[in-house]
């Protein structure tokens, strides 16, 4: 089973512990809320169920015929001894009497039995995956796109600052911070990511199926809503903020044990820049060439109901992965842009579709933070070409 399968069941089963243990008192609402989930997830969680209360692993169509079967059994045994049967009672009758797939039965705390599974593959403190199954998932997932042609990216995530926060408030107050960001991390990733505490203040997401510039969108999301968390401790108000790093797979390396180096020296040029930012990894010796371009960069909206002038605007930084610049007016988030950068190289301007992937005020106006979209492999060319020129024309500003 692939580690996307895998994290769909795992989230699945944990859904479904959660609301039993909700309907404890009430299991007639625990089968409508089955009833309800089958209708959106599909026969999928008919096997996640029976494995629940049985250990046993069946097809999804015979686990369907199963559930269905004992559902029915526990009906007519109330109906038969005129009370209350619960769902484990009439489970064990139906698999001994009727299937008869239970040999030797073994009756277990269900809570302690999930309890101990659990915190075998995650974190105590903030409830996410933990290291031990990071290593694992990532072997998987980079086996999965090697198999299927397929790309997957790596956020890593270190929040700013955290040793001043327990060294000035204590380490409650860090578990604290630590278990919000968690929280906050885990409602916005898709179902589909698997969310991880690497070490300490360290956080790693893994996106499957998920190109850079996407894998950066939501970085920055995850980023922005970090800095601006309302916390408090004791009545003092912690301020916190993230840098992160971003690396895609096959796209920056196809060895998998190399995807962390690759995220993490991103996120070091994250801190190094100021922190609060996210930075994707590029192999560029220098990953930002900053430059006093003569005459302004032209900014077009693409994809507007309504034609609309190019805004001019003043470049900041520029590399072969997304450029940063100024601009008088807000862009909205993920939108796709064309950006006309003059060069001296050249008559014609070089022309980029990006994504805006960042948005940030800057007095009288804005800094926009743009991704570059794919490119053939022959514009790459052509552009890598443009940049080794504005290296040399800009060298001597280093």
């Amino acid at each position: 089973m692939d580690i996307l399968q895998d994290h769909s069941k795992v989230s699945l089963r944990a859904s479904l512990i959660q609301q039993l243990n909700a309907y404890s008192q009430n299991e007639d609402e625990f089968l409508r809320h089955v009833d309800d989930l089958a209708g959106t997830q599909g026969e999928k969680i008919y096997p996640v169920l029976l494995n629940i209360f049985t250990q046993l692993d069946f097809k999804d169509n015979e686990a369907r015929s199963i559930w269905q079967g004992l559902v029915q059994h526990r009906q007519q045994m109330m109906d038969c001894m005129v009370r209350p049967v619960n769902l484990t009672t009439a489970i064990c009758d139906y698999m001994l009497t009727v299937r008869r797939e239970l040999i030797h039965p073994k009756v277990v705390e269900l809570n302690l039995f999930e309890e101990t599974s659990h915190y075998c593959k995650c974190d105590r403190l903030t409830g996410l995956y933990n290291r031990s199954y990071f290593e694992e998932a990532l072997k998987s997932e980079a086996s999965r796109c090697k198999r299927y042609q397929t790309e997957f990216s790596l956020v890593f995530f270190d929040l700013d600052h955290f040793k001043r926060i327990n060294d000035t408030l204590g380490h409650q107050a860090g578990d604290m911070v630590l278990k919000s960001v968690a929280k906050l991390i885990q409602s916005e990733k898709r179902t589909e990511d698997i969310a991880f505490r690497f070490g300490g203040e360290e956080m790693i997401l893994i996106l499957p199926g998920t190109p850079k510039y996407n894998a950066l969108i939501l970085a920055e999301r995850i980023r922005h809503k970090i800095e601006r968390m309302n916390l408090s401790f004791e009545g003092k108000q912690i301020e916190v903020t993230v840098a992160g790093g971003v690396a895609t797979f096959p796209l920056d390396t196809d060895i998998e044990t190399e995807m962390v180096e690759c995220a993490d020296r991103a996120l070091y040029r994250a801190k190094d820049q100021g922190r609060n930012q996210i930075v994707l990894f590029s192999e560029d010796k220098r990953h930002n060439y900053r430059m006093g371009l003569i005459g302004p960069i032209k900014v077009q909206e693409l994809g507007m109901k309504t034609s609309q002038s190019p805004s001019l605007g003043r470049i900041k930084d520029l590399s072969l992965s997304g450029m940063l610049f100024e601009l008088q007016k807000p862009l909205d988030m993920g939108s796709r842009i064309q950006v006309e950068v003059p060069l001296s190289s050249r008559d014609t301007p070089l022309v980029m579709v990006g994504r805006v992937t960042r948005l940030q005020p800057s007095g009288s106006s804005y800094d926009v933070g743009v991704t570059f979209l794919h490119f053939g492999e022959q514009d790459r060319v052509d552009i890598s070409k443009h940049f080794t020129s504005l290296l040399q024309a800009f060298s001597s500003a280093y």
